[in-house]
């Protein structure tokens, strides 16, 4: 292509922006590259006519199609960053317009370019005469708090605030969460943040929801609760509108204080403003704040009746108590609170939360053991409001756990895993696989009763399903290995555990304190030392493949049998020792 000085030597004006015009619209049909150049030797001459709107026109589609793929090559984004550089630049050489930018421009620029070259764009946008739209200041004020100059972000903030700009747009408020929500200093962020908010206050910023809440949770996690509920106050003074996520912060700082009264008094300032009844979401972060206080206070002088009764009266408040009693679930008349309005079907989370906590206060072993073989029956039956709670792993968790203290109902754990791993062909649901928690759940209770052969097989069974053991894993297997006074089994365990990339921490060293015998637990530090896996004892740990728990005779015997099935793995958990 001829140089533009060529081509537009001695033309008249217009045919010289004729000619400009009919070069790049082929130029942006035909060669994107030309395009470039072509753009770029327009803004490098300062002889050439403005043709405004066709220059940005001609730079929007330039860097919207260069860069409109996921991952556009390091090339093509450093020459959208210079052209957009280059493109602000000439806009101070010229006298007879103004130019102005697209929102869309800056966005995709920024979002292509590194932190160095988001800097070096500010800091030319800053010395030009470009328009720049307050929505696209916040793209860089964005980027300057993940970047973590809050000096930086503050500087575009505060262009924004001088502009005349409105700050109550959406925008502006969520880069000023954002900004409120990052930590730069772990030891002195709440003093910066404070600091951070004061200097909003003065741009004339006034907060609403998205930022209130940012300050909010700051100050509860600061453990500052008289000043979040001194702001939470204010806002209902200047009629800030709460919603879910406020209250649910506040519910947050009633946990960490384990005050019961304030959920109470948030409940009916909740109701007061019509947050409740019918939301759903609000209603799970109050039954799930006093399933958590009354977890932290196990043994406080209430009894754990008294603890269920309090997050029943909630749940009966808002929600129907139809799916309880149709899991066996019985509800007490007098238990009902007064209904604040017409109820509404409980979702899965908040039923899971009342499943929950029926578990651990109410359900003695035959009672849970009922309640499941009822769940899994609504479960395969695809229950419009029970089935959904299988789709995550806190019921089949908390289940596991409580049915694998009880040797009564030890046997039920097995069970729990097969209808994770093997769910009911009736079910529409996808059934949540088990995580490393519920394996190492299921661990602890094959150890707790004694059956070691299933125990270890859960490392096994983890990785054939491609999931690491982690620490607790290894600890939970350690502690096993360890109540049953296998010195040599700890020590090889503990040699998978490094290998795994763990290091030890304090549940390791209360399993090994578990040991009686001391020398017999250096004699095995000694012997793994020096002949690695060939000093194996007749007492340590296997985690062979097994093929069929009817051929489990003894722990000795499960060595050399071949593992084939999913099925035939939940058996040898089923078997005994």
């Amino acid at each position: 292509m001829l140089s533009w000085e060529r081509v537009a030597i001695g033309l008249p004006l217009p045919k010289r922006r004729l000619v400009w015009q009919e070069v790049m619209l082929w130029a942006l049909q035909h060669q994107i590259g030309k395009a470039i150049t072509f753009l770029d030797a327009t803004l490098s001459d300062s002889t050439m006519p403005a043709l405004r709107h066709a220059v940005e026109d001609s730079l929007k589609h330039i860097v919207s199609v260069s860069l409109q793929g996921p991952t556009p090559d390091l090339e093509t984004k450093n020459n959208m960053h210079r052209l957009l550089c280059v493109f602000a630049e000439a806009s101070m050489l010229r006298n007879d317009c103004t130019y102005s930018i697209s929102q869309k421009i800056v966005y995709m620029v920024v979002r292509h370019s590194d932190n160095h070259q988001v800097r070096v764009l500010y800091d030319v946008l800053l010395n030009t005469r470009l328009d720049i739209h307050p929505h696209s200041l916040t793209h860089f004020m964005n980027r300057f708090t993940r970047m973590g100059r809050p000096d930086l972000a503050m500087h575009v903030l505060r262009r924004i605030a001088v502009s005349g700009a409105d700050v109550s747009y959406e925008t502006v408020q969520y880069s000023c969460m954002a900004l409120l929500r990052t930590r730069w200093n772990e030891i002195e962020w709440y003093k910066i943040q404070s600091y951070l908010v004061t200097e909003m206050l003065e741009l004339g910023i006034r907060p609403g929801i998205h930022m209130l809440n940012a300050m909010i949770l700051n100050a509860v996690e600061a453990g500052d609760y008289q000043t979040a509920q001194a702001m939470f106050e204010t806002a209902r003074i200047h009629r800030i509108r709460r919603n879910t996520i406020t209250y649910s912060i506040l519910l947050k700082g009633a946990v960490h204080n384990s005050d019961d009264a304030l959920i109470e008094r948030i409940m009916h300032m909740a109701e007061e403003d019509g947050a409740l009844p019918k939301n759903n979401e609000l209603v799970f972060s109050l039954v799930l704040a006093l399933l958590q206080i009354a977890r932290e206070n196990d043994t406080n002088i209430l009894t754990s009746a008294t603890r269920y009764r309090a997050i029943l009266r909630v749940y009966t408040r808002y929600c129907d108590i139809s799916p309880l009693q149709q899991l066996g679930i019985h509800v007490d008349m007098d238990e009902k609170s007064e209904k604040a309005g017409i109820v509404s079907s409980p979702s899965p989370k908040v039923l899971s939360i009342m499943m929950a906590a029926y578990i651990r206060f109410i359900g003695n072993s035959d009672l849970v053991r009922l309640l499941y073989n009822r769940y899994q029956e609504l479960v395969a039956q695809n229950h419009d409001l029970i089935a959904p709670t299988a789709a995550t792993v806190h019921l089949a968790n908390a289940f596991l756990f409580s049915l694998g203290r009880h040797s009564a109902t030890f046997k039920l754990c097995p069970i729990i895993l097969r209808n994770m791993l093997e769910p009911p062909a009736t079910t529409t649901v996808k059934v949540a696989q088990p995580t490393v928690r519920t394996w190492s759940i299921a661990a602890r209770a094959y150890f707790f009763h004694g059956k070691r052969t299933a125990g270890e097989k859960i490392i096994e069974m983890m990785r054939e399903r491609g999931i690491p053991p982690n620490l607790v894993t290894w600890n939970t297997i350690l502690s096993g290995l360890a109540s049953l006074q296998d010195a040599f089994g700890v020590v090889k365990a503990m040699k998978g555990m490094e290998a795994a990339g763990f290091e030890s921490d304090s549940e390791t060293l209360k399993a090994l304190a578990r040991i009686r015998d001391r020398n017999q637990l250096l004699d095995a530090l000694r012997k793994v030392a020096a002949n690695g896996d060939n000093g194996r004892s007749q007492a340590a740990p296997s985690c062979q493949p097994i093929q069929s728990f009817h051929e489990v005779s003894s722990h000795k015997r499960n060595e050399n049998i071949q593992y084939q099935t999913t099925a035939a793995n939940i058996e040898l958990l089923a078997a005994p020792n």
